[in-house]
């Protein structure tokens, strides 16, 4: 969905190419995949997905409303608990 939304708010295929960094493959890896294999995976998983998608959708409005406010301490609160992630995924490598 990610990259739906990029396409979707940006025409221009080299400004989407200009913007994106090298991170961005990876993440919209996805995109580039098949359509039927994935559409299978999540209508087989469709009950702890949309469970994964109705709590990625809060904070994101969460995230949002933080913006909207102008609320610099809370989203440097939240963008340090966030970066707690890497450590995790450190520890799997």
């Amino acid at each position: 969905m990610l990259g739906k939304t990029v396409m979707d708010k940006e025409d221009d295929e080299h400004a989407i190419y200009n913007m994106a960094g090298s991170g961005f493959e990876s993440t919209v890896r996805l995109a580039k995949s098949s359509p039927e294999m994935w559409s299978s995976i999540f209508v087989e998983n469709k009950k702890n997905i949309i469970e994964s998608l109705d709590e990625y959708i809060s904070n994101i409005n969460n995230f949002k409303k933080l913006i909207e406010l102008s609320d610099q301490k809370t989203l440097n609160d939240e963008m340090r608990r966030i970066n707690g992630i890497k450590k995790i995924l450190k520890g799997i490598n």
